[in-house]
């Protein structure tokens, strides 16, 4: 994976050097990204810093400073070591709420009522063919017969 993920990030870097506002719009005029330094500027020097003091704090095997923070912020420290309970939430809210009150009553209509309607549809095939299976005799007399009684039918059918 790593010669795949090199060669996207090379074509990605590429790739943000290509003025693509001029190509893109919808209205016929370029698209002008303005990029505010003091923002990008202040982001970039904040994710350097947490770096370098992230760094810091756990590169070694003890680990004083990162210990003495967990005991005195024990609440935020327990919190972010559960990852914030999202996995309690995520779990609460797919499995009780989506699977219990929208999945399952789904899933019982598509059994019992869907489901049961195509059944009724392939018995009743089922049992129709099984009471006309007579009139696949053979002969072409009969056929002939029954096509005619079919077009009588028809023709009185369109006159009234």
């Amino acid at each position: 994976m790593t010669i795949p993920l090199m060669f996207l990030a090379l074509v990605t870097v590429v790739a943000g050097f290509i003025p693509f506002g001029y190509f893109i719009s919808s209205n016929g005029e370029s698209y002008n990204i303005h990029l505010d330094w003091g923002v990008a500027g202040t982001s970039i020097a904040i994710a350097v810093l947490s770096i370098a003091i992230a760094t810091w704090m756990y590169a070694r095997s003890k680990q004083p400073v990162a210990n003495a923070l967990a005991r005195r912020f024990r609440g935020l420290w327990t919190a972010a070591y559960h990852r914030f309970y999202i996995d309690e939430i995520y779990q609460f809210v797919t499995h009780r709420i989506i699977f219990g009150c929208i999945s399952r009553p789904i899933a019982w209509w598509d059994r019992h009522v869907v489901d049961g309607f195509f059944n009724l549809l392939a018995w009743s095939a089922n049992v129709t063919s099984d009471e006309i299976r007579g009139l696949q005799s053979g002969h072409i007399q009969q056929y002939t017969f029954v096509f005619l009684l079919g077009t009588l039918a028809l023709i009185l059918l369109l006159l009234l």
